[in-house]
């Protein structure tokens, strides 16, 4: 049973799985640095939300979590109503945590982070901000104003970062421990069996889903991809089952899933790996040193995905396909890579020592020191 003499520590946001497993690898580093303490997550009411805190929860008992921010997709600050509907929901992250004093909320980005970080405004508790991108996003820059310290996770550029108003400390996107740990295992002799990896993000992307499958039947099987490679696409809960329904068409055999749960081992298996380009997943490709091609998200606020994508493909690490499904030299170029990517170890090599570079395995532990760092002088 919880008592309410162990410190606690809340992180504010969710609404993809993007922005809370980097959260819930900090959390993990924060109780193994103190012992017996609490972990609050104040998320969104998606069922992606549910999904990934249950499976969290179950595994801590002293994890907890609770819907406190609305569905909604998107920053969107100014759409009519919606400063009543922030308000409406930072008063409910204020009464549920006006009982007990956290020692530090951290916001992890996006609209689902802004009643927590709020709330902790009001409740006079140091709120420190964890943006991954590139480019900041619009509740980061808000929250800035009230801040008191943003942890960086891929290199902000100078412009970016004078949109900010507190303090900025380089900590590098924190990661699950499982992948963090890849880090360490040398991409020298590939899986067995070679495996196309195909990642739409925590609740799939409809986009990724079909620029991969106009991509591969642009050709026989061989064609595209030899023959002995094996795919394991995520598809997300909605688009399994057309996406596995296609794939039967072309008289392909592979392995389509809504969600995979145990990211490390499908990252240690695969040998290459198409991607959105959100900076939780680029981190975690880089600490499990795999060579990918990403597909950015072009909706993406402030098209952070492929400024993110981007970074990681000057650095040699990844190769970018800038456009979407409506783009008919999209699909072809993607085609194009699969093609070349697979056929080439020594390239996907070169692109693994790379990617091995841009990685920071110990991010969570740099940001679990620099909030314990601020609590300790916040109870000074």
């Amino acid at each position: 049973m919880k008592t309410a003499s162990r410190p606690l520590f809340v992180f504010a946001g969710g609404g993809s799985g993007g922005h809370l497993q980097p959260g819930l690898a900090v959390a993990a580093e924060l109780q193994r640095l103190l012992p017996g303490a609490e972990a609050l997550f104040l998320c969104s009411a998606r069922e992606v939300d549910r999904r990934i805190l249950s499976a969290a929860a179950a595994d801590n008992p002293w994890l907890d979590w609770a819907p406190t921010a609305g569905a909604r997709g998107g920053t969107g600050l100014w759409r009519l109503g919606e400063p009543l509907r922030l308000g409406r929901e930072s008063l409910r992250a204020y009464r549920r945590l006006r009982t007990r004093r956290p020692m530090v909320v951290t916001g992890l980005g996006a609209r689902a982070s802004i009643a927590g970080c709020v709330a902790a405004r009001l409740l006079g508790v140091p709120l420190v901000l964890l943006e991954f991108n590139v480019i900041p996003g619009a509740a980061t820059r808000l929250l800035s104003l009230i801040a008191t310290e943003c942890l960086t996770g891929l290199p902000v550029g100078e412009v970016s970062a004078r949109g900010l108003h507190c303090p900025l400390q380089h900590a590098g996107v924190p990661v699950r421990a499982s992948i963090a740990g890849l880090h360490s295992e040398l991409y020298i002799s590939e899986p067995g069996l070679p495996r196309l990896l195909v990642l739409g993000g925590s609740q799939g992307a409809e986009e990724v889903n079909q620029l991969v499958l106009e991509a591969l039947s642009g050709g026989v099987r061989g064609q595209v991809l030899p023959p002995d490679w094996q795919i394991v696409h995520q598809a997300g809960e909605a688009g399994a089952a057309g996406v596995r329904e296609r794939y039967a068409r072309l008289g392909w055999s592979v392995r389509v899933e809504s969600y995979l749960g145990d990211m490390a081992s499908e990252l240690r298996a695969a040998t290459l790996v198409i991607s959105r380009a959100g900076a939780g997943t680029l981190a975690e490709l880089a600490c499990a040193r795999r060579p990918a091609i990403l597909l950015p998200l072009r909706a993406a606020a402030g098209d952070h995905q492929r400024k993110n994508a981007e970074y990681f493909a000057t650095g040699l690490a990844a190769e970018l396909v800038a456009g979407g499904l409506a783009d008919a030299a999209a699909v072809v170029q993607l085609r194009g890579l699969m093609g070349e990517l697979s056929r080439d170890a020594d390239r996907r090599q070169r692109m693994s020592v790379a990617a091995a570079r841009l990685a920071v395995p110990d991010a969570a532990a740099r940001a679990a020191s620099a909030i314990l760092n601020i609590a300790a002088i916040s109870a000074r």
